[in-house]
């Protein structure tokens, strides 16, 4: 039966504290986290900066994102026009997970969004300064809206599925990707939904239509 988790809380902390961080793969249910130098685990963050750098060369949208700390990049698989329009010198509130490639921490986003008054970034600042970690459901500026979705549970398939499709993915894969249709025929008729949340939740991707690959 389908377990019902519900969405972590996106902490406040600084950039360089999370990419100084180690990332943590979990197995089954459990989030993948970044275990910081304090020893504290975070599985979704809030970060306030300011955009230095917005590209899709890459096949994939990546924004980098300052808040004067360290840079970190925010990227995008699926299409997010939040992101489209952000221009370099934005600054911008971001809610996401984090994750790992080549051994870089980067950030899936579930939110960006530009703010148009750059006082927001001074008072996380100030914030961060007075808290080493706040643990805090996010502080939205008045200019941002969350997604109704933001606030709903979200179901997980149980893992045995999860891991079906992973090793369908992976043993489908050739180089260029996994057929869609591959990978429902070979890991049974709960593939779909749980397709669906690997792409949600960063873990998959598709290179190109009907094509995907894992993150590892």
């Amino acid at each position: 039966m389908a377990q019902q988790i519900k969405r972590q809380i996106a902490e406040k902390l600084w950039i360089a504290d999370l990419k100084a961080g180690q990332y943590i793969k979990e197995e089954g249910l459990r989030p993948n986290y970044v275990l910081l130098k304090n020893n504290h685990k975070v599985s979704r963050v809030n970060l306030v900066g300011t955009v230095v750098s917005n590209n899709n060369d890459a096949g994939y949208r990546d924004v980098c994102v300052d808040d004067g700390s360290a840079k970190i990049s925010v990227r995008a698989f699926e299409q997010m026009p939040s992101m489209d329009a952000l221009g370099i010198g934005d600054t911008v509130f971001v809610v996401g997970r984090p994750r790992e490639y080549g051994k870089e921490i980067y950030v899936l986003p579930e939110i960006i969004k530009k703010i148009s008054n750059m006082k927001w970034l001074e008072v996380r600042q100030l914030e961060l300064q007075k808290n080493k970690i706040v643990e805090a459901e996010p502080d939205l500026p008045e200019d941002v809206a969350v997604p109704e979705e933001e606030t709903a549970e979200e179901e997980v398939v149980e893992d045995k599925g999860t891991g079906a499709v992973k090793e369908a993915i992976k043993s489908l894969d050739s180089g260029s990707g996994a057929d869609y249709e591959g990978i429902i025929k070979k890991a049974g008729p709960d593939a779909e939904k749980i397709i669906s949340n690997l792409l949600k939740n960063g873990d998959a991707f598709e290179v190109s239509p009907g094509k995907l690959k894992l993150l590892e």
